[in-house]
């Protein structure tokens, strides 16, 4: 088994380097290796120490191996901070102590970095209370910088490439507003983000419900099929971009179907209860408008209360067909689970049969719901 000598180290900012010791334990016999990377905690790499990410080798008969870290000396003082060493990957028969930190899977070394500069104790105190981490905040300027760099770099390729770049050019310069994700935690970021994208999505479904007034198409259809591509093909990519980097299926397949969570009960939930909150402070005041509205509807009745209302139209009916393609969609995932081991991949002509299978079961719930708008499924 392959473990740290110490899983724990503390190196002074001023000495330049650390060694990690690797070491082979219950035997010494055939060549064996696996991945050493350096991984970022309160301690950033390029700023506080040179990162590793590298293959380590023991041949037989040896028992342990030594790495050097660079750790940086910058001259600004900061907290202690820490970064992690951690092997993966093992080949050749080897395994990681379970005892260790990091379990079977790998092995962890935490890193801290002292730092000894001479300077007052107030101000020791002052950025160990607030946490303050200089490196961290430059690196967040430069990020930013480096956002609207990339917002407006032109690449060249010709006048697909040029009209594309033009395209996307407004909106690549408006996110780059977007705080880097290291400023506050990722927090600023990711609720920044989300305004971005709650304004976008706006515009979209504005947009989409303009266009299917102008083709002559009628809004449940607008909405299912415009709407809900402009609004959802965002989540295939970050879907696609997670099955091909990461080793399961949960953040690929958790994306698609935590996004649909958020869009049904909260995107439903929280503007429903605010409409109905306001229908029953201010709908005495609304009330001969609201009556004059709904009055030929079939579930009116005189003297009904007042209250929010949203008609369903053909909501039911294409509810109906997506929760039942839904259903199918799931149970092919759980087969696959069941049968060969994995909800993703696989041989090419299986995954591609399973891809077809899904995109056919779109079309089937677009094409039912259209059908039913237009009078069809009604007897």
């Amino acid at each position: 088994m392959l473990r740290f000598q110490h899983e724990r180290l503390s190196v002074k900012e001023s000495q330049g380097k650390v060694k990690v010791v690797v070491q082979r334990v219950g035997g010494s016999c055939g060549r064996v290796k696996c991945r050493l990377r350096t991984k970022d905690q309160t301690a950033l790499a390029e700023k506080d120490y040179v990162p590793r990410d590298e293959m380590i080798m023991l041949n037989h008969g040896e028992t342990q191996a030594a790495v050097t870290i660079v750790i940086m000396d910058d001259d600004v003082y900061e907290a202690d901070e820490t970064f992690q060493v951690i092997l993966s990957d093992a080949e050749g028969g080897v395994s990681f102590d379970p005892t260790c930190d990091g379990g079977a899977d790998k092995a962890v070394a935490t890193v801290t970095i002292i730092s000894d500069e001479q300077v007052r104790r107030k101000v020791d105190e002052i950025a160990a209370l607030v946490n303050f981490n200089v490196d961290e905040a430059e690196l967040a300027a430069n990020t930013w910088a480096d956002q609207f760099k990339e917002a407006f770099e032109y690449e060249g390729g010709g006048m697909v490439a040029l009209l594309m770049y033009m395209l996307a050019l407004p909106w690549k310069a408006a996110f780059a507003f977007t705080p880097p994700p290291r400023m506050a935690g990722g927090w600023l970021c990711f609720f920044i983000t989300l305004v971005f994208i709650g304004l976008l999505t706006a515009l979209i479904g504005d947009l989409a419900t303009h266009m299917g007034c102008c083709m002559g198409i009628a809004p449940g259809i607008t909405a299912i099929t415009f709407v809900a591509l402009g609004t959802s093909l965002p989540d295939t990519f970050a879907s696609k971009t997670a099955a091909v980097n990461e080793p399961y299926a949960d953040s690929s397949i958790g994306n698609v179907t935590g996004s649909n969570s958020v869009n049904v009960f909260l995107g439903l939930g929280m503007p429903w209860a605010m409409a109905a909150l306001y229908w029953s402070v201010y709908g005495a005041a609304n009330e001969g408008a609201w009556r004059q509205r709904y009055e030929n509807e079939p579930w009116y009745y005189e003297g009904m209360p007042v209250g929010f209302v949203v008609a369903g139209g053909d909501l039911g009916f294409s509810v109906m067909v997506f929760t039942a393609t839904a259903l199918v969609c799931l149970a092919v995932v759980c087969l696959r689970r069941a049968t060969i081991g994995f909800e993703l991949g696989g041989s090419r002509p299986l995954a591609l049969a399973t891809s077809l299978f899904f995109v056919l079961l779109w079309f089937v719930y677009i094409g039912a719901s259209v059908l039913y708008t237009n009078g069809y499924f009604r007897d």
